[in-house]
């Protein structure tokens, strides 16, 4: 018959103790209060180091700054009542030029949606619809890569670079080899121009996005999109998106520099035709 010796009767009091503490933490941790799925970090496949494309040469301009500030701006004004044009300020030379082509922009649908979601921003977070810290909106999380045009009769081939990863460089970024020189002064891809990509990480229901920037004198950063975008579909687009944000106020994150990115990461998905989240595209 197995027998206990003096020394295991002596633990079994500090055996039990720890048990009954484990199980009481246990319960502790099950009761405590939910958490707002919107205020989980996203559960995503690590991505491949963001760099440029052929036609590029990786260099630190120490424009991290200037290219968060551009951020900033695009995001602020996707969401400000009265000039739809304003937004598209923000766009490089020629793909706003083209944008402003479209002239049936219905500002005040547009304007009745961001009133409401700029009524809902200062219920929800006690404050104006205003990004105050750029390196707290758009931190850590959001990788750039910066440097210059190298060769610009490869590099027209490769830009602006595919906003969703796997995604072919579309048409109306490409050009015939005849071609190239008038696509070339068109898209302001001289050698040594400045470039920056910022990659959005996946999140808010939205898949991860690469935004093309380019650098525009005296000291702006410029979101560049395919030539085959129109200002018909950003319009149509941008009030898609910000629809659906006015209609899952429900869901925004409790973390108001959270809300900004969530704001901001439907801006770019606008600008660049990605779906709204839920929907076939």
């Amino acid at each position: 018959m197995y027998t206990e010796s003096k020394q295991q009767k002596r633990w079994l009091p500090i055996v039990a103790a720890v048990g009954i503490g484990a199980l009481s933490l246990s319960l502790r941790a099950g009761a405590a209060d939910p958490v707002n799925p919107s205020d989980r970090p996203a559960a995503v496949e690590p991505s491949q180091p963001l760099s440029l494309p052929a036609g590029f040469q990786g260099k630190d301009l120490r424009a991290e700054s200037g290219i968060k500030s551009g951020l900033v701006k695009l995001t602020d004004r996707a969401v400000t009542k009265g000039d739809f044009n304003s937004l598209l300020a923000e766009l490089s030379k020629q793909d706003k030029e083209r944008a402003r082509e479209f002239k049936g922009v219905d500002q005040a649908k547009l304007d009745g949606v961001i009133d409401q979601i700029r009524k809902q921003w200062r219920d929800k977070y006690g404050q104006d619809f205003s990004i105050n810290d750029k390196n707290l909106v758009f931190n850590q999380q959001f990788a750039i890569a910066q440097g210059t045009v190298s060769d610009p009769t490869v590099a027209i081939s490769h830009w602006p670079v595919p906003a969703l990863a796997g995604e072919a460089v579309t048409a109306g970024s490409r050009s015939p080899a005849d071609n190239q020189k008038q696509e070339e002064k068109a898209a302001k891809l001289n050698k040594g121009r400045d470039v920056a990509l910022v990659r959005f990480p996946a999140s808010h229901d939205l898949p991860e996005l690469t935004v093309s920037m380019l650098h525009q004198l005296p000291g702006f950063w410029r979101v560049d999109i395919p030539n085959d975008r129109t200002g018909e579909q950003i319009y149509n687009d941008l009030t898609a998106h910000l629809t659906y944000i006015r209609d899952h106020q429900n869901q925004w994150p409790n973390d108001v520099a959270d809300g900004y990115r969530m704001v901001a990461h439907e801006t770019v998905g606008a600008l660049y035709g990605v779906p709204v989240p839920g929907s076939k595209g």
